[in-house]
């Protein structure tokens, strides 16, 4: 059974009852068949980690990650069956994954997300010294950007897609998601540099 970064065991994902035959398309009705069960759990167990840290990137806080993540999957299980493999399976989830982190985000307090961590290491409090820190301030940093932005530069930069994929997982046009990408950077750049400067004040006192 796949396990949740705490360490706790992740129960796989509950399927969904399909609708009525004579609403469905015609290739997809009837029960879901044992081979589609399989399939949604070999999904599951494969993509699991990927989801989890695309919500947690997306900024899902950390008490909201386990809802989201189920969430992401009771999609799945809802819409396998039209899943045609003409984006990748990875690109089809990240789509869902921003969609679920959009309604989550909406619903949870802004204050709560660790600003006041990306402002302590601003005026140099600390400087990072392990993986963990990095993680948070990467996490501080991509608050900063709006959604559309940070997205992009999530599949690009850090789950290394191509700009077709990202085109297709967000429905926007292939000059957009370049241009998307350019203000990214230059954005988390701009952060970057002010991060550093503070340390350096800080260290220089």
């Amino acid at each position: 059974m796949p396990v949740r970064p705490d360490g706790l065991a992740m129960p796989p994902p509950v399927g969904v009852t399909p609708r009525p035959a004579a609403s469905r398309p015609a290739d997809v009705a009837g029960a879901r068949s044992d081979v589609d069960e399989r399939r949604l759990g070999q999904i599951y167990a494969e993509h699991h980690p990927f989801v989890w840290r695309s919500l947690a990137r997306l900024g899902v806080h950390d008490a909201r990650l386990p809802d989201a993540v189920h969430d992401v999957f009771m999609v799945v299980a809802r819409r396998l069956a039209e899943y045609e493999g003409r984006a990748s399976m990875r690109t089809w989830l990240f789509a869902i994954a921003m969609r679920v982190a959009q309604g989550v985000r909406r619903d949870f307090a802004r204050e709560q997300r660790g600003r006041e961590r990306l402002r302590d290491v601003s005026h140099g409090s600390h400087a990072p010294h392990d993986g963990a820190d990095a993680a948070r301030i990467l996490h501080d940093l991509l608050e900063h950007l709006d959604d559309d932005r940070r997205a992009v530069f999530i599949m690009a930069e850090l789950e290394g897609m191509t700009a077709p994929e990202i085109a297709m997982a967000t429905g926007t046009k292939l000059p957009t998601v370049y241009s998307r990408l350019r203000l990214a950077r230059e954005e988390l750049a701009r952060h970057v540099a002010r991060l550093g400067e503070g340390r350096a004040k800080g260290a220089g006192r």
